[in-house]
């Protein structure tokens, strides 16, 4: 990979919400975005300069992707690694297929962290009833029993409380292979974002603040001031695997903060990541400039939270509310994705809100006072 330069078409596998973020900023910084999606209403089309329908994983469609770009990069993490490290051989693919292959593998991941002896929750590969029966004497109740693979869609993750449940679950393991990983009461949820050049230089981003209602991410903070130990160890725990991955571009680590103190890695995931668009507001600078900077050999800038900030998803479940909140909130800025209908999903992305204050605690209560949005 050499320096891309502004006027050049960055190639994009895979559309969504995050991809039009990304085409936006791509094309502030001047480039020309072309965009492989599967669905012609993708709200990624509204802002790429071109696009193509069709099967994200037909090596036609990826062929005509590349040669009709300068450099590809995929936006989805359940993208085949394999495919993706086909292209490898014929097109200048900048992230390449390395760390996608590690984190669509459960049991991979968690294994390349426990050889650098990062602290993941206790977890055992699953192919028989009597696996799971045996590393319940390890781990105890409850416990999840998760696909190893990521990319798929056929088998669900269970919450296992008691041999019954254990029972219940033995025909899904005649379906595909499992983990069953500790669980984990868990107090607080973060991430940290870095960046890995050409060069193999590496930077670390502030610590974000997530909250999740069940499985999805609703709100996400950046406060100037953090406990300076935990996120020295996050930051100590990002550049052991930066070091040890064969990646250019940003990505993410999840960690979890058990109710004992005790710091956990949940997953790494290669690329953007939602939580991370507070960055724009907090710094100054977006995630996705990170991106691109990196993936084009651009150097990489020190960001510093220079307020404290939030970021709060809007779905189409909330979306009535948002709006007599965009009527009351001067002071907030309402990001509302161009050409978004409405398809009665409501869990569907639809934009979100950015806050600002200079006082952690007046924000807190500004976004609680919505009873929409949580902030612990």
């Amino acid at each position: 990979m050499t320096f891309i330069a502004p006027g050049k078409t960055l190639g994009i596998i895979g559309g969504g919400s995050e991809t039009y973020l990304f085409e936006l900023e791509a094309k502030r910084m001047g480039f020309r975005t072309m965009l492989l999606t599967t669905e012609e209403d993708d709200i990624a089309t509204q802002a790429a300069d071109n696009y193509l329908v069709g099967e994200l994983e037909n090596i036609e469609n990826l062929s005509e992707l590349g040669h009709r770009s300068d450099l590809l990069l995929y936006m989805d993490e359940n993208f085949n690694s394999s495919l993706l490290a086909q292209l490898e051989a014929q097109f200048n693919v900048a992230q390449g297929s390395g760390l996608l292959s590690i984190v669509q593998d459960r049991y991979i991941e968690r294994t390349l962290l426990n050889d650098l002896n990062i602290n993941v929750p206790p977890f055992f590969s699953i192919v028989t009833t009597d696996d799971i029966k045996k590393a319940i004497e390890e781990i105890g109740f409850p416990c999840i029993l998760k696909p190893i693979q990521k990319n798929q869609t056929t088998l669900k993750r269970h919450v296992l409380y008691n041999y019954n449940d254990v029972d219940q679950v033995t025909g899904l393991l005649e379906n595909g292979t499992y983990i069953l990983e500790a669980w984990i009461d868990t107090k607080a949820e973060y991430s940290i974002m870095v960046s890995k050049s050409k060069n193999g230089k590496v930077h670390t981003f502030p610590m974000i603040r997530e909250i999740y209602d069940g499985s999805h991410l609703m709100s996400s903070y950046l406060f100037k001031k953090n406990n300076p130990d935990v996120e020295a160890e996050m930051q100590r725990v990002a550049l052991k695997i930066a070091d040890k991955i064969d990646y250019v571009g940003i990505f993410g680590i999840g960690f979890l903060v058990s109710q004992a103190d005790v710091l956990y890695v949940k997953r790494i995931f290669p690329g953007i990541n939602y939580s991370a668009n507070v960055y724009q507001e907090a710094t100054g600078v977006s995630q996705f400039e990170l991106h691109i900077r990196a993936i084009c050999d651009w150097p990489i800038p020190e960001i510093y939270p220079m307020v404290n900030a939030a970021t709060l998803k809007i779905i189409e479940g909330n979306l009535p509310q948002s709006l007599d909140l965009l009527q009351e909130k001067a002071q907030w800025k309402f990001n509302y994705y161009t050409g978004f209908k409405a398809k009665n999903e409501a869990d569907r992305d639809v934009g979100y809100i950015s806050i600002v204050s200079d006082d952690a605690d007046e924000l807190k209560e500004d976004i609680l006072s919505t009873n929409i949005w949580r902030v612990e």
